[in-house]
């Protein structure tokens, strides 16, 4: 077993267990018939669930070698390959999209403009995310171990995320082309106000725990198809 299926299968644990000071789970109210795990890794937060079998759980990740692994072991999630910044699937096809600490790695605009659109009316979001602290923490780990290319990287992070605060923009890093920061409450607060979500919150901790609903002000353009587009 590689490191990402056994990270996952960790995260299973966790998220099984509320004792765990990791835990975080969200709420899923009996109206959500559809749901998104956007960076859903081989599907834990939805087998964690035990959500009922009649309701349309899709799991969306990047990486293959973990949705081949869910597809195997949880037929009851339709795993399907994806970037959060561009969604493989139609408008107002979900009730509710959550996202576990993956889109701080994405472009979180564009990724949030994506979710209000493959939201319904009035559909959810449960989002947690990276903390200023939790990254001051793995730039000083790195700074410990003198990792200098990591280094480089975290403050990187720290700057996209000081950047995110105040403009509501984000850069990719050169090198990689990779798009990571750290999130405030204030700056989550703006960019969906922005795009249109309304009942906004955000509860500070470990990582930010980010909740709302969409509003009828959302614009975004259309994409029209079936729920999952034909290669996904």
């Amino acid at each position: 077993m590689n490191s990402k299926i056994a990270y996952h299968l960790r995260e299973l644990e966790i998220a099984r267990n509320p004792e765990w000071p990791q835990h975080s789970m969200p709420e899923f109210s009996k109206s959500s018939h559809a749901i998104l795990d956007i960076g859903c890794g081989i599907g834990q937060t939805f087998v964690a669930s035990k959500l009922e079998n009649d309701r349309a759980l899709v799991g969306l990740d990047i990486d293959l070698e973990c949705l081949t692994y869910g597809r195997h072991q949880f037929g009851h999630i339709k795993f399907v390959n994806g970037a959060a910044e561009r969604l493989p699937f139609r408008d107002k096809s979900f009730d509710f999209v959550l996202s576990r600490v993956t889109l701080p790695c994405t472009n979180i605009p564009q990724s949030l403009a994506e979710i209000a659109r493959v939201l319904k009316e009035n559909g959810r979001i449960w989002l947690t995310l990276h903390s200023f602290s939790l990254t001051t923490k793995q730039l000083n780990q790195s700074i410990r171990r003198l990792a200098v290319k990591d280094i480089i990287f975290r403050s990187y992070v720290i700057a996209n995320g000081m950047l995110f605060h105040v403009f509501g923009r984000l850069i990719a890093f050169p090198v990689n082309r990779r798009c990571e920061s750290f999130q405030t409450k204030s700056g989550m607060e703006k960019c969906m106000k922005r795009i249109g979500f309304g009942e906004i919150c955000v509860q500070e901790g470990n990582h930010l725990v980010c909740t709302a609903r969409k509003g009828d002000s959302v614009l975004h353009p259309s994409k029209s198809g079936p729920l999952i587009r034909h290669g996904s």
